[in-house]
């Protein structure tokens, strides 16, 4: 009996690691001639890559964690300077030349010149979201941006009330210093929609809002989006016109640049400030009186929608023409509020 279940099992054994071994070879040929799922591929060309800006750095932080959470495969340029309109164009002409991707995210640093690129791209195919600035084309799927004249509405209209307040503090004796009326515009790049309609939001609301001439723009100064050149506008400006009374700033770079400026001058808090964007070094200078205000912008939601609707775009999903990511004004009463703390320090 023993003998004859031996036989049976020295049988039965080989078969079934036979068949174990077929099922096994079956499972790997099934697995190696099954195509792996090819990621989507997403390039987004901001206008800066440089890390020393903290909007971008905010922006990339925001595109990169949408990436992560919509599984797709993002790869992010962009010249070394916002000011580089030419060095912009050539990163978009060799990734339209090249294997391209299937959503792009152009943040374009002139809306006119990147206009054709945009074009091109959409003839090949290719889903286009605008983010941060528009560029002067109907093919991008969406606009993922500040509403730009309505935050610099906002700025204007803080401008006016301090110099409101300033010319009321003065009429009773308690303040000595510039009579308010004279205001500078310290903008970024020329050409930038950010640029244009931030300018265009302040004149609108301060020619709306003024009467008496408490608050006259005389002009706006270009800085290229470099830091010294905002310190150096600001210093010609204040010496060119002993009689200005505000400076109204438009970017994170140009804002710190002018409160550099009036730090040296030993001129904060004596002619207002009012700026734009985010970051520690203009925390500072509002907790030193050198800042009077700034408008803050959401960069990481911005990055985080720009990524979203790219994925919606390419799969055919309807998407507003614009999507406003918001603007808050921050000074230093609300500075502290959990809010705007969390939107001051996202991470």
């Amino acid at each position: 009996m023993k003998a004859g279940m031996s036989r049976l099992r020295s049988v039965i054994v080989p078969v079934i690691l036979g068949i174990a071994l077929l099922l096994g070879s079956l499972v790997i040929l099934l697995v190696t001639r099954t195509p792996a799922r090819q990621a989507i591929r997403v390039t987004a060309v901001i206008k800066a890559i440089v890390n020393d800006s903290e909007f971008w750095e905010m922006v990339k932080a925001g595109m990169r964690t949408a990436a992560d959470d919509f599984g797709l495969v993002l790869d992010i340029q962009g010249p070394w300077a916002e000011s580089d309109i030419d060095g912009q164009i050539r990163i978009v002409e060799e990734i339209l030349s090249g294997s391209p991707p299937k959503a792009l995210i152009l943040a374009a640093t002139d809306h006119a010149r990147l206009a054709p690129l945009v074009e091109q791209a959409w003839t090949l195919g290719i889903k286009v979201i605008a983010l941060d600035s528009g560029v002067d084309s109907s093919r991008p799927a969406t606009f993922v941006a500040t509403n730009n004249q309505e935050a610099a509405e906002k700025a204007a209209l803080e401008m006016q009330r301090l110099l409101q307040s300033r010319r009321l503090l003065r009429s009773r004796g308690l303040l000595e210093g510039r009579e308010p009326g004279k205001v500078a515009i310290i903008n970024h790049v020329r050409g930038a929609t950010t640029a244009i309609e931030r300018e265009n939001g302040v004149r609108r609301a301060l020619d709306a809002a003024t009467s008496d001439g408490d608050c006259t723009i005389i002009g706006a100064w270009f800085t290229d989006n470099f830091e010294e050149n905002a310190y150096a506008i600001t210093v010609n400006l204040l010496a060119e016109y002993p009689d200005l009374a505000g400076i109204l700033a438009m970017n994170e770079v140009s804002t710190v640049g002018a409160a550099r400026a009036l730090r040296d001058l030993e001129l904060g808090g004596r002619i207002p400030l009012v700026g734009f964007d985010s970051s520690i070094a203009e925390v500072q200078f509002i907790e030193e009186g050198i800042i009077a205000a700034t408008v803050i912008q959401k960069p990481f939601n911005m990055g985080y929608l720009a990524v979203r609707a790219a994925r919606d775009a390419m799969e055919n999903r309807a998407l507003p023409d614009f999507i406003d990511t918001g603007s808050v004004l921050i000074t230093a009463e609300n500075l502290y509020e959990p809010e705007n703390q969390k939107l001051l320090f996202p991470f």
